[in-house]
């Protein structure tokens, strides 16, 4: 199995020195760099040209300019962002991902959740914490009764797109796996955040999963019209 190449932006030396043992462990990761400042780190992602960057959503520039922009400046070559925060903020997620970060890990699972999270991450999925998705659902829980006849107008072909958000899938993976363009996936998803109410696509994925329309492991909704 190839290595994964790791540098990690964390400004505490206790949770980097528990990170590096955690990624050590057999896991195919090496952390080839570590940081404390976003400067540094980006003298390391230049240095060592790491598959993932792990970064701490509490680092800034000595600017003060805060780490969306410092994930968006790393993005790129192919390297892929994880991002983790101490707090459940959905306003941070949705920065981080338009920022460019593939994956957002609560710091309260760092250890359970950071090797899987690298690995999909790298991949090119994207990974979310279950503590999020979590609180993602329990914000739609009351208003779930009012988008079901919404998810109910969903076609068939918007039901399979949005199980395959779902599933993690970037816009270019759906398209690849459905055998259609890039810029009909972006047709297919602003209709169904249009239809859901949605303000962006995990709220989608939220208001699919809470209302029980697609659940872990299942097909697209056979409730979608055709």
């Amino acid at each position: 199995m190839p290595i994964l190449r790791v540098v990690v932006g964390e400004p505490d030396r206790v949770v980097r020195a528990r990170l590096r043992s955690v990624l050590h462990m057999g896991n195919g990761i090496y952390v080839v760099g570590e940081a404390g400042a976003a400067d540094r780190l980006g003298d390391l992602v230049v240095r060592h040209r790491p598959r993932v960057a792990v970064v701490n959503a509490a680092l800034r520039q000595a600017d003060g300019v805060e780490f969306a922009r410092i994930v968006a400046a790393q993005a790129r070559n192919g390297m892929r962002v994880v991002v983790v925060s101490e707090a459940l903020d959905e306003e941070l997620l949705g920065r981080a991902l338009r920022g460019g970060a593939g994956g957002f890990v609560h710091r309260a699972s760092l250890v359970e959740e950071i090797v899987p999270a690298i690995r999909l991450v790298a991949a090119g999925h994207t990974f979310i914490s279950s503590a999020m998705i979590t609180r993602l659902r329990d914000r739609i829980a009351a208003v779930t009764s009012r988008v079901d006849h919404r998810l109910a107008e969903l076609t068939r072909r918007e039901a399979e797109v949005l199980a395959l958000v779902a599933a993690g899938l970037s816009n270019a993976g759906i398209a690849e796996k459905l055998g259609i363009g890039t810029g009909t996936v972006r047709s297919h998803l602003a209709r169904i955040l249009t239809k859901l109410s949605a303000a962006n696509r995990a709220h989608a994925v939220g208001i699919a999963y809470e209302s029980g329309f697609i659940t872990a492991g299942s097909a697209p909704g056979r409730r979608a019209r055709g």
